[in-house]
């Protein structure tokens, strides 16, 4: 279990060093290291030594494949908009897209993130790695709320809000 800890405290000292170089606009090459350390590193918790899930019915395999496959195709189309509108994930966007994913959630990137996570714990049945994972998913919300305020509401005004007054973050309104 304390492999557990240290996990998420990578997972946040991750995200406070991708803050920090994206704020002081330094050492900007650690943001796709960031990017790649905030997708594996929730993967790689159920491989600790841990308790299973005891749980007999199959579907939960099956559930857990069908959460990574809609995680997948909402990544990759929210992907395919930044494409589309010539805006380059390593940085800030310089548009605000509201097409695609985007016009349904405003975070659709962290969303398949989330059900890839989730069913990848499913699939697993670790327990220490979903509750740990729990952690991870606040931790998730919390980057995507600073991201709002702290990034998009500045660089995008009144344009945000109203994108904001019409999409859920994570779920459809």
């Amino acid at each position: 279990m304390q492999i557990q800890w240290l996990v998420l405290g990578l997972f946040a000292l991750n995200m406070l060093i991708c803050w920090l170089t994206l704020l002081s606009k330094k050492f900007q090459w650690y943001q796709f290291i960031a990017g790649l350390i905030f997708i594996v590193l929730p993967l790689l918790t159920v491989f600790t030594d841990q308790p299973r899930f005891e749980l007999d019915f199959y579907w939960w395999n099956i559930a857990g494949f069908v959460a990574i496959a809609l995680g997948l195709v909402v990544s990759l189309w929210a992907r395919v908009e930044f494409i589309k509108a010539g805006v380059k994930l390593e940085v800030l966007p310089d548009k605000l897209i509201t097409s695609g994913p985007y016009q349904f959630v405003r975070h659709p990137q962290f969303l398949g993130l989330v059900f890839i996570w989730v069913g990848w714990w499913w699939v697993w049945s670790a327990v220490y790695a979903f509750y740990f994972g729990m952690f991870i998913l606040a931790l998730t919300w919390l980057e995507a709320l600073l991201e709002e305020k702290l990034v998009f509401e500045k660089q995008f005004g009144q344009q945000y809000r109203d994108y904001k007054a019409q999409t859920g973050m994570f779920w459809i309104k």
